[in-house]
């Protein structure tokens, strides 16, 4: 009897030593490490186990819910299969990594009053974890992106069909009123403003377009003078907002190797943003400062600052922040990452500021000579 007995533990322990699939015996209620093979003390590298208690030896996995599982089906019986339960365990690096195993627990009872076992099979799916995880991500990213240029293409058709509304009218004017000199010069001007505001907004596009794909903008760096640029922009912007702005230049005449359009287009941005959602009956600032060979391009409104969590989405391609959504304001969400697109095809940047006791300034960071690929800072 006593050899039978021998020989089927030599088989059983031949067959849970040489298994590949990780397996460990537990004893008693301390559940004391008794039996393991390599493939279990391969998944704790570097730790000695044997005689030791599971909860001393793996204190990281005492806010998991395994030693609830272990409790149970000691105290039960009944056995349990973990699915894809959430181990946090230290690497042989000493960090936490998040990793996801299947295990079945059963109890095993010797009689003759010994303690109970409990042997527990964990079969690791990290790797099945993470990837599903990543794909319902990168699906909901994909739900998220469509329904956002559902809204986009809903916005740009109703703000594309005001300028063509009027095209449209001044064109049949044309048509019934061509006599009239005074007609046709309004009709005219008012066709060339709509269709260049419907070639900006077209222009806009595409360039988002480009940065969502990764794309740098295509500028042409030539020289210009700082001050021109300056006054053509707000000319531009005094037309449309008359005197909300005041323009801080302490730089004076100096010479540029810009795109004069881009930084124009990079300003007006900045400028209307900060018309749009800063406080209504205060100005707006536009300061220009110089530091070395770096050109400090500032916009700067008071009112409602901007949450911490949104100021980095703003410079996404059709992102909005949450206050602005909320506000009566429209808009495509484009505005800031062409801010940030143009900065960084001039090789700058764009950097944001915002609390609610010095209002909100956003500061474009250029190079004087954008030829020179330097690299911002």
């Amino acid at each position: 009897m006593d050899n039978r007995l021998s020989t089927e533990l030599a088989k059983f322990e031949a067959v849970f030593y040489g298994s590949e699939a990780p397996l460990v015996i537990f004893m008693g209620p301390d559940m004391i490490y008794e039996m393991l093979n390599d493939s279990y003390q391969a998944i704790y590298p570097g730790r000695e186990l044997i005689g030791k208690s599971i909860f001393e030896v793996i204190p990281e996995l005492a806010h998991s819910a395994f030693p609830a599982i272990l409790k149970k089906v000691y105290d039960t019986g009944i056995n349990y299969v973990s699915h894809e339960g959430l181990a946090h365990i230290k690497n042989k690096n000493g960090q936490i990594e998040e990793r996801y195993f299947d295990t079945t627990f059963s109890r095993i009872d010797y009689g003759n009053g010994e303690m109970f076992r409990i042997l527990a099979n964990p079969k690791e799916v990290t790797d099945k974890v993470l990837s599903r995880k990543k794909l319902e991500q990168s699906l909901a990213e994909l739900e998220a992106e469509k329904e956002l240029r559902e809204k986009f293409v809903s916005a740009l058709t109703h703000d594309l069909r005001t300028p063509l509304t009027a095209i449209n009218l001044c064109a049949g004017m044309l048509k019934t009123k061509s006599n009239d000199p005074e007609i046709v010069d309004k009709c005219v001007n008012r066709i060339l403003n709509s269709s260049e505001r419907a070639d900006r907004m077209i222009h806009d596009l595409l360039d988002a377009n480009r940065l969502k794909a990764n794309q740098e903008l295509p500028v042409s760096l030539e020289q210009h003078e700082l001050e021109d640029i300056l006054a053509r922009t707000m000319q531009d912007l005094e037309g449309l907002y008359k005197k909300r702005f005041v323009v801080e230049n302490s730089v004076g005449k100096i010479s540029v190797h810009w795109d004069n359009m881009a930084i124009q287009r990079l300003i007006e941005n900045l400028a209307i943003n900060a018309i749009k959602y800063g406080s209504e009956n205060t100005p707006v600032t536009i300061s220009i400062k110089r530091d070395g060979d770096w050109l400090e391009v500032r916009v700067h409104n008071l009112g409602n600052p901007i949450a911490i969590e949104d100021q980095q989405l703003l410079f996404q391609p059709y992102k909005r922040s949450a206050s602005a959504q909320a506000s009566k304001q429209k808009g495509w969400g484009i505005g800031l990452s062409l801010v940030q697109g143009l900065a960084r095809a001039h090789n700058g940047n764009v950097s944001l500021e915002s609390d609610s006791n010095h209002g909100t300034t956003f500061t474009a960071r250029l190079p004087i000579d954008a030829r020179l690929g330097q690299d911002f800072t």
